[in-house]
């Protein structure tokens, strides 16, 4: 996991408001660590209680926005986190500058934003070269991009993959279904409806000699057979057939 961790406010003259402010943040992060969470967060409120009320009197107060951060990255409002450490930027500090970064890489990471924690902890190491702790969390976040992006480029490869296996099915199914639909087709045309089969029964029951016909009568039935011959040829060539993708540091 990214590697965390919080230093003590830093020795100003603070008002008394911010220093129980850190007071309280502390004992927060300190319940904590012995897993007692309700307590914690009842300390965290009171620290951002005192935090407020010192805000009051020095609103533009750079550390006060890094440490207002501070707690709402612990109560996981990494927004309202993120909008104090810019905030933060605007120390005079160098050093104090490197911890926004730094507590801006760790909020940036925990609200899946990779690639601004990957820029943030790189300012702070242009602020603080020496600085360890940002040099494994960028690593370790540079990790977990390049694994999330992995996954992403295997995730879309086997949608493809699916997507091609399906339309490659599909086209071997067509010709199938085609052959079946000719199949049914040519069926249907070589034997005629029951309608037509009786009428072509009685005709050609008509045709057997009977006693009493003439040439002429035969001849006669004869060429109007021809003619529905035609007939039903003529409707054959109409038919169709079809073919067919945490916060970080404090001060």
């Amino acid at each position: 996991m990214v590697f965390f961790r919080a230093n003590l406010a830093w020795g100003d003259s603070f008002s008394s408001l911010n220093k129980k402010g850190n007071k309280a943040y502390r004992r927060a992060q300190e319940v904590l660590q012995k897993g007692e969470k309700d307590k914690s967060a009842e300390a965290l409120e009171e620290a951002l209680k005192f935090y407020r009320d010192a805000e009051i009197e020095k609103p533009e107060s750079p550390e006060l926005s890094y440490n207002l951060g501070n707690v709402m990255y612990q109560q996981e409002k990494y927004q309202d986190g993120l909008d104090e450490y810019f905030k933060a930027l605007s120390s005079d500090e160098i050093q104090h500058q490197a911890w926004a970064y730094y507590n801006l890489g760790i909020t940036f990471y925990r609200s899946g934003k990779y690639p601004e924690a990957i820029q943030a902890y790189q300012k702070c190491l242009e602020l603080t070269p020496e600085d360890e702790d940002a040099k494994y969390n960028l690593e370790f976040v540079r990790k977990k991009m390049k694994e999330m992006l992995d996954k992403e480029m295997q995730r879309q490869q086997n949608q493809k993959q699916q997507q091609d296996q399906s339309k490659q099915k599909q086209q071997q199914n067509q010709p199938q279904e085609q052959e079946q639909k000719e199949q049914q087709e040519d069926q249907r045309q070589a034997s005629p409806p029951k309608d037509e089969q009786k009428q072509e029964e009685q005709k050609q029951e008509q045709l057997k000699p009977k006693e009493g016909m003439t040439k002429e009568d035969a001849e006669r039935i004869l060429n109007a057979l021809k003619d529905d011959e035609k007939e039903l040829l003529k409707k054959v060539k109409r038919a169709p057939r079809g073919r067919g993708r945490r916060g970080g540091k404090d001060w």
